[in-house]
């Protein structure tokens, strides 16, 4: 099982800047494969993002076609932003 930030507010997906295999920069959803590991990095890496409130983000568990949905949805677009809404879906919007 993978795992990923959602804020309990907004249902927002964290998502920066990653890199893949080939060493190259892209936008997408930050995944773990292990709970344990993102409980405890979540906290500084929401904080270094600029996030003042890390406290309302959680570790959850995702499915793999709805994290590949999420990357998808994105486009590599740093100003877009993935929202997991209360029915399940997944929405992308562009911050402006």
């Amino acid at each position: 099982m993978s795992y990923v930030l959602k804020h309990k507010e907004t249902g927002e997906i964290y998502s920066c800047t990653l890199k893949n295999i080939y060493d190259f920069a892209y936008h997408g959803v930050k995944v773990w494969e292990d709970q344990t590991a993102a409980a405890g990095e979540f906290a500084s890496l929401v904080a270094e993002a600029g996030y003042d409130q890390p406290w309302l983000w959680e570790v959850v568990p995702i499915e793999e076609n709805k994290l590949k949905l999420c990357n998808v949805k994105l486009n590599n677009n740093p100003a877009r932003r993935i929202y997991w809404l209360p029915d399940g879906r997944l929405e992308a919007r562009t911050e402006a």
